[in-house]
């Protein structure tokens, strides 16, 4: 069933395509004022789903829809740039109620959601059977109590990649020592934090060099450009290359007047 998307399948037994149904992986754009109705033609069956939304949106509707989708394993919602504000976001947290999610990628960037919004959206760390995540929380006004809830990830009981896209925050040293709580995560395979142009300093820098004891990390990408974590954050950093585990490590440390001195 998951290939029932391929044309060839068509040409070796057409009648077991038209069983099993021909919407199991879906692509949509479509109009806010059309989501729901186009959502509920293939809902019954769709297994992946990718849909951008254009105009303004609640989206307490749609996501009401998606969460009855008996098979969705893999969902990305494109809703950057509409307002959805808090409210938007606390709809949004509920797919962690969808019964067969593995997979969720959220594009957010610029929708005002604020503190408030990261707080909500940090209750999708209860899904029971999420593996991966995204949240692209770009230019949202996101400051340290906001990271401070998103680093409660570290909960999430079978969660393997995690992907925090925060740039141009305001995300300082009391977020960053938050975040660095994602080393208790003890599913965690792969973790990209982005904070690129935020508030981070040295002593933010010196607390995520303790994601190193994270036990199960394999891959960890950390953006830090253009903030303000000078010579001795750099050099704390160093320290990630002894996770024991660390297959991949990418930083990037520019804009922080490293060796300036």
């Amino acid at each position: 069933a998951d290939f029932v998307h391929a044309d060839s399948l068509s040409q070796v037994c057409r009648r077991l395509r038209e069983a099993l149904g021909t919407k199991r992986y879906v692509e949509l754009v479509c109009g806010s004022d059309h989501v729901v109705r186009r959502l509920g033609v293939f809902l019954g069956n769709v297994r992946s789903l990718h849909l951008m939304v254009g105009g303004c949106l609640d989206p307490t509707s749609a996501v009401t829809a998606l969460k009855a989708a008996p098979s969705l394993h893999t969902l990305t919602l494109r809703l950057s740039g509409i307002p959805i504000g808090a409210s938007g976001a606390e709809a949004l947290a509920t797919l962690k109620d969808a019964p067969a999610l593995h997979s969720l990628r959220l594009e957010l960037a610029e929708t005002q959601i604020g503190d408030s919004g990261a707080e909500a959206l940090a209750a999708l760390k209860d899904a029971p059977s999420l593996h991966f995540l995204t949240l692209e929380l770009t230019e949202n006004q996101i400051g340290d109590s906001g990271a401070q809830a998103l680093a409660t990830f570290k909960d999430a009981p079978a969660l393997h990649s995690l992907t925090l896209e925060l740039l141009e925050n305001r995300v300082g040293d009391k977020g960053a020592e938050a975040l660095a709580a994602l080393k208790d995560a003890h599913s965690l395979q792969s973790l990209k934090l982005d904070l690129c142009w935020n508030e981070v300093g040295v002593d933010g820098a010196k607390t995520l060099a303790a994601l190193k004891q994270a036990p199960a990390l394999r891959s960890l990408a950390l953006d830090l450009h253009g903030n303000a974590i000078g010579d001795s954050g750099a050099q704390a950093l160093a320290a990630l290359k002894d996770a024991p585990l660390l297959r991949s490590l990418t930083l990037d440390l520019n804009g922080n007047r490293i060796g300036d001195s």
